[in-house]
């Protein structure tokens, strides 16, 4: 609330994030309905997450683009582009129309791989701000997937998928007006490099920089697990609860509700404790919700999610902050380019492998997997814990104001 009440830049670029990211997750989490009503095909819905996540293997590159020009420009031109982009789904009418709907979702993809409003903070926010403005960008995220979705399928189902569109673009206006009134003074680009070492550069800086490094590698491990529970939840759902799988859309609001709880806490956390006790805090609790999901009461399973929803923003915001401040201005789009396209692959693999066990193994397995990725990863930042580096600056050449 500090930095809310202190910062009025960082007020306007969290409204302009707020509202672009209510209109983003109204609309792509709609596409695949879209795509379902038009073709009657699961496979064809199934394909516009393939479309979302595919572009995040060209993370290394988008890291590179965002290192070499302006944030801020980048930023505004891609919402920009989104805003006309999105509107092409008024065009869409007949299951021929589909592949505009995968043009959008890929769109969307590159858009959420490409850094450079993680980057843009880092000109932006002084280094003891880092924290907590990670914490409260995390938690307005998770306050808008509670809300999002349904208002989401509301307008969709009332009025179709055209007003969606229009109603996202103009939250890509709002979003390009919020940043726009913003001033900031950005790192100059460092000299060049060779592409391929470019490219790389942010993985070398990961194992060069022992905490760094850690934190990724822990949360690669954690997510390896955590993806098994996507396929896990409905047949816990089914099996042990008796519920209907439509219970699912209740737990994410109540995983949701929890991870306010956590990012409310954790930019306070990670001043107190620092990122590597923070994340272990967090794998912890996540750790002790999903042991709690091996027991099918109701009561008891709705206790895990809630904790395991508030362990999530502690991990991130640990990672996030890390990344801000202990890699230079000009690397950030590379370090957080490398360190998501580890995490987002060992995820998509273990989603993979999730969906192709679900059938053979019983879910308290898979659970029971899913505690101890969670777990060792707790444990994997408390054993012989990396020593804090030195926190480096922006490397603007003039001070960030706060007006």
């Amino acid at each position: 609330m500090n930095l809310l009440l202190r910062d009025a830049r960082f007020r306007r670029i969290l409204l302009g994030d707020a509202v672009s990211s209510f209109g983003d997750s109204m609309l792509f989490l709609s596409l695949a309905v879209w795509a379902k009503d038009l073709t009657g095909s699961d496979a064809a819905a199934g394909l516009v997450f393939l479309f979302i996540n595919a572009p995040g293997l060209l993370s290394p590159l988008l890291g590179h683009i965002v290192d070499r020009v302006s944030r801020k420009k980048l930023f505004m031109g891609m919402m920009a582009a989104m805003a006309v982009i999105v509107l092409a789904l008024l065009l869409v009418r007949t299951a021929h129309d589909v592949w505009i709907i995968y043009l959008v979702a890929f769109c969307y993809g590159v858009l959420f791989s490409t850094p450079a409003f993680s980057a843009l903070l880092k000109d932006l926010l002084p280094e003891e701000n880092a924290a907590a403005a990670r914490g409260l960008l995390v938690t307005v995220h998770q306050g808008l997937r509670i809300v999002s979705p349904a208002a989401g399928a509301g307008i969709y189902l009332a009025f179709g998928g055209w007003v969606l569109a229009v109603a996202d673009a103009l939250t890509f206006v709002v979003a390009i007006a919020c940043v726009a009134s913003v001033k900031v003074v950005e790192s100059e680009p460092e000299p060049a490099e060779p592409f391929r070492r470019s490219l790389t550069a942010g993985l070398r800086h990961l194992r060069q920089v022992p905490l760094l490094g850690r934190l990724s590698l822990m949360c690669v491990l954690f997510v390896a697990g955590a993806g098994l529970l996507e396929s896990g939840t409905f047949a816990a759902i089914e099996q042990g609860l008796g519920y209907e799988a439509a219970y699912f859309s209740v737990l994410m609001i109540i995983q949701g509700a929890g991870s306010i709880v956590g990012g409310l806490g954790s930019g306070t956390l990670v001043k107190r404790l620092g990122e590597a006790r923070t994340a272990a805090l967090g794998f912890l609790v996540a750790g002790i919700g999903v042991l709690l999901f091996q027991v099918p009461l109701w009561p008891l399973y709705t206790l895990g999610t809630v904790l395991f929803g508030a362990g999530l923003p502690l991990v991130f915001v640990a990672l996030g902050t890390a990344q801000q401040l202990y890699a230079p201005a000009r690397l950030q789009g590379r370090v957080a380019a490398a360190s998501g396209m580890l995490v987002n692959g060992a995820q998509t693999v273990s989603n993979a492998v999730g969906a192709a066990l679900i059938g053979f193994v019983d879910w308290r397995i898979m659970f029971g997997v899913v505690a101890a990725a969670t777990l060792s990863s707790c444990a994997g930042m408390l054993i012989r814990t990396p020593a804090v580096p030195e926190i480096m600056g922006s490397g603007s050449r003039e001070p960030q104001s706060v007006a």
